[in-house]
């Protein structure tokens, strides 16, 4: 596989926007100068293939081909200009490629044993690839998250299985076009979050200057988030301050449908989502750890969806606008205060770190934020999401000042059910079936911090976690998720057998 993009063919370019700016500046900041790169986005398919097909290579290679003419902005590429300011110069280009140069630039065959050591094996690429583990019988996509965030990930892992069985069925030498009866998108890179949002509603998104509403509601948001710095995190591996991000591994805990069946249900009944219930038993795992004098609450982003709102605003999605690559998502602050207990108060429990939490993932992002005395309607969060970018990307782009604690804080990704993205097997003719026998996916990580992902599969829950190796050692964070498991059991009522 090449790392050489042919820069000559450039069909379609637009200026980049603020999330699409933050990751590579992230991954230079976090020290993208030893070939490594933040955030890269890894979804990883055990497949299980009806016995007629002894070769699946030229099916996957060839779906992988497909999959490039119908979301072009796979191969799309980053052209900064070497200028300081990467969003005042750079843009986002589509390359027009010929199959076989896509092929070759972009799929490979490897020799790893599974999904999980290709993880930690890779370094980045210029466009997204593909990859098929004889081994295993897994099949990973993989790409830079400028250009996918999670669910968009899941879709874009649908549209490939779906295309696979298309080509299963119309031979690997059909014309490209008539796979998965989905034409390329128009234009083959979507817009920016903030210019699809600027360009519907409402006006005031429109003006050239900053409006007052939306910079307080702004400020107001950032503000909450600011509440809880420091925030409490995890130890890292001692002398690892000055060290230079590694190779990235993540490890995971599947619960059983029994188990899964138990802490669905007391959530419901608790009327709390799930992601409120694991992510409080990661901060009450994180709690029991040795912190920083400076550090007594828990301080972070979550991470929200934003096609639904979009839907509201811009309309339902379609093939011209699928949003499957492309960034529609966006961070909430969260802030649970003196979660380690001052003053002679105890830690606070599961269950209050639960309903704060649930109050920021139960948010109505449609009816967001009213200002103090204001008469007319709620703003909306999609209103106010580019003057919030604005912000939250300087801020997280910052140095740290001065006597502060590193940031190590775990995040929370969720990804709700895999099984509304994905189908546990594709029909590819005569009663043979294609089968999903297993997924996850993953973010390679640069940063002091944990990324856990959580997600339904099959009716069991998954928790995993995604690190450094420069900063963790695998059996500390094997220990954590243990921990955080036993948290979540624990606070739901759920006793082991």
């Amino acid at each position: 596989m090449s790392n050489v993009v042919p820069t000559a063919s450039v069909t379609f370019s637009r200026p980049i926007g603020n999330m699409e700016a933050y990751f590579p500046a992230l991954s230079d900041s976090l020290g993208g100068s030893a070939d490594r790169e933040h955030w890269i986005v890894f979804l990883a398919l055990k497949l299980s293939f009806p016995p007629s097909i002894v070769d699946p290579v030229p099916y996957l290679k060839r779906a992988w081909q497909a999959l490039q003419v119908q979301h072009p902005a796979l191969g799309a590429i980053l052209s900064p200009s070497g200028a300081s300011d990467l969003k005042a110069q750079s843009t986002v280009s589509a390359i027009s490629y010929e199959p076989e140069a896509w092929a070759n630039i972009s799929f490979s065959c490897r020799d790893e044993r599974d999904a999980a050591t290709l993880f930690s094996s890779l370094r980045p690429t210029a466009t997204a690839t593909c990859y098929w583990l004889s081994k295993s019988s897994e099949v990973v996509l993989r790409t830079s998250h400028w250009r996918v965030d999670g669910v968009g990930m899941t879709k874009l892992g649908h549209r490939f299985l779906a295309t696979l069985a298309d080509v299963v069925k119309l031979g690997a030498d059909a014309a490209l076009d008539t796979y998965a009866a989905q034409p390329p998108a128009y234009p083959p890179i979507g817009p920016s979050l903030e210019t699809l949002i600027r360009g519907s509603k409402p006006p005031i998104l429109s003006a050239s200057k900053e409006d007052p509403v939306l910079a307080a509601a702004a400020d107001a948001l950032v503000g909450e988030f600011l509440r809880g710095v420091p925030s409490i995190g995890l130890p890292t591996r001692a002398n690892s301050y000055d060290s230079l991000p590694g190779s990235s591994s993540r490890v995971a805990i599947t619960l059983d449908e029994t188990a899964t069946g138990k802490v669905t249900a007391t959530c419901r009944e608790r009327k709390l989502k799930v992601t409120s219930a694991v992510h409080a038993a990661i901060v009450r795992a994180t709690a029991k750890f040795p912190q920083h004098p400076l550090s007594k609450s828990y301080a972070a982003f979550v991470p929200v969806d934003l096609r639904r709102p979009l839907a509201s605003t811009v309309g339902p999605e379609t093939r011209d606008d699928p949003r499957v690559t492309g960034l529609y998502f966006s961070g909430l602050p969260v802030c649970i205060e003196d979660v380690l207990g001052t003053d002679g108060k105890a830690p606070k429990d599961f269950e209050t770190i639960s309903r704060e939490l649930d109050a920021v993932y139960s948010r109505d992002l449609l009816e967001f934020w009213k200002p103090e005395g204001h008469t007319g309607s709620a703003i909306g969060f999609l209103d106010l999401i580019e003057t919030y970018l604005q912000r939250t990307t300087a801020l997280l782009s910052a140095t740290l000042p001065e006597g502060l604690p590193p940031l190590q804080t775990p995040d929370l990704s969720s990804l709700g059910k895999m099984d509304a993205f994905l189908q546990n097997n594709y029909g590819v003719g005569d009663g043979a079936k294609v089968k999903v026998v297993d997924c996850w996916l993953g973010t390679e990580t640069l940063n002091r911090g944990v990324q856990f992902h959580t997600w339904g599969w099959k009716g069991k829950m998954t928790l995993s976690a995604c690190f450094n190796n420069s900063f963790y050692e695998e059996a500390f964070v094997v220990d954590v998720l243990g921990k955080a498991i036993e948290e979540l059991l624990a606070g739901c009522d759920v006793h082991k057998p």
